[in-house]
């Protein structure tokens, strides 16, 4: 397994040069003038129409890129579903909430076998501490169980955070696709079958979870298809 700097260094440049070609590149419009681009509407691909949920009244992204901002991304989902219930009366079933986990979040899409075989390379190459870190060696660490067990009197709701729990509120989690080829070659180290560990890990996916081709493909058609956006640091 490699080092955390070899890590950086070899997914890094992979998934941010995507990254770094779109910030750089602008965006051209059929036409010239302000007329042309607010003419413009975005394609609606048959692919997204996961993110269509007609009984939403209102739609929120959560983007993430690291093992601690996807877990405080999921602190945000909650405090987003629990608040629009509390404050609005407003039911989970109202809300279209989708979590995108990508670049070195992306591990946290996958269940409790991929975590039991591969859970302390995880742990090792992504910089994982404390009981998070324990939890890790064996099993999806936010899966079942909140990163957030001690909670403030009257704030219990704040361990409602878990994978599992805010599937079962309808929450989506868009699972980076490049970023799960990329750590398939990782964890198949030289000589592997990277493709077999690919499909391995696209086959073990948390509940509410799917594969698409890039998270930051989902941030950009999220936006599209009408979700506010809030990126995680």
């Amino acid at each position: 397994m490699a080092y955390k700097t070899d890590r950086r260094s070899v997914i890094g440049g992979v998934l941010l040069a995507g990254a770094g070609a779109a910030a750089s590149s602008p965006a051209i419009a059929k036409g010239t003038g302000t007329a042309a681009a607010a003419d413009w509407q975005p394609a609606m691909e048959a692919m997204d129409a996961w993110l269509d949920k007609p009984s939403a009244r209102h739609r929120m992204l959560f983007d993430s890129t690291s093992i601690e901002s996807g877990v405080d991304a999921l602190g945000f989902a909650n405090n987003f579903i629990h608040l629009n219930e509390t404050a609005y009366n407003l039911t989970p079933e109202q809300l279209g909430v989708v979590v995108v986990l990508r670049h070195f979040s992306t591990p946290l899409a996958y269940n409790n076998s991929v975590w039991a075989k591969y859970g302390k390379g995880f742990v090792e190459k992504l910089g994982i501490k404390g009981e998070l870190a324990t939890r890790a060696a064996t099993v999806n660490p936010v899966l079942a169980t909140s990163a957030r067990p001690q909670t403030p009197p009257g704030f219990e709701w704040f361990a409602d955070d878990s994978l599992s729990k805010l599937a079962d509120k309808g929450v989506r989690y868009a699972v980076c696709g490049l970023a799960t080829q990329v750590l398939a070659g990782m964890l198949a180290g030289p000589g592997g079958n990277a493709k077999a560990v690919d499909a391995e890990l696209r086959s073990n996916l948390v509940p509410g979870a799917l594969i698409v081709p890039a998270g930051i493909v989902a941030v950009n058609r999220a936006q599209e298809h009408g979700y506010s956006f809030a990126y995680v640091a």
